[in-house]
């Protein structure tokens, strides 16, 4: 089972997914046996192969190697930027711009150099409802997706904005929110 997981099982899968790999192993250990004993008329190596395919559909069927939870949270931050990307984020330095109703922060800069100020009271009640902000927040500050301050200490930066005549503490998202990720 240990060199079925060294073998079959990706170097950063987690712990879920190293269990499901030890009990496919075992169940191809038990077809490898079966067929050492004339049970099954399989080739050899046919039994852990087989178990192999079965481990990489499974870990395409979760959508990746990583758990479930960092998955779940990239893809709920996703989908509010999706939705509100442009309606809910007031433009810096555009003087034409409608006022934004039920804003929830700032955008400023074009393509990949835009990012999103995001207000730390809409970031915890809205965007990371049922989720725990920090890690969400971790989560996305290590696929990039969230600009930690420079240290990488904190998840909040400080940042100008039209709202305060002082720099107030937002959290920053980067366009990668809208790259492939680990849920794609």
């Amino acid at each position: 089972m240990d060199s079925f997981v060294l073998e079959a099982a990706p170097a950063d899968a987690d712990g879920r997914l190293r269990r499901a790999a030890a009990r496919l192993g075992m169940i191809g250990a038990a077809g490898e046996l079966a067929r050492t004993f004339n049970i099954v008329p399989w080739e050899e190596g046919e039994a852990e192969a087989a178990a192999a395919r079965a481990l990489a559909d499974w870990i395409g069927s979760r959508g990746g190697t990583e758990p479930a939870e960092v998955r779940e949270a990239i893809a709920q931050v996703r989908r509010f930027f999706e939705a509100h990307g442009e309606s809910r984020f007031e433009m810096i330095g555009d003087s034409d711009a409608r006022p934004i109703s039920n804003r929830v922060g700032w955008r400023k800069g074009h393509g990949d150099e835009r990012v999103w100020l995001v207000l730390p009271e809409v970031w915890r009640s809205e965007i990371c409802a049922g989720l725990d902000p920090v890690a969400t927040a971790r989560i996305l500050a290590t696929h990039k997706m969230l600009m930690p301050t420079n240290d990488g200490k904190k998840f909040q930066r400080v940042e100008r904005t039209p709202a305060s005549l002082q720099p107030i503490r937002v959290y920053v998202i980067t366009p990668a929110i809208f790259e492939g990720g680990s849920d794609a």
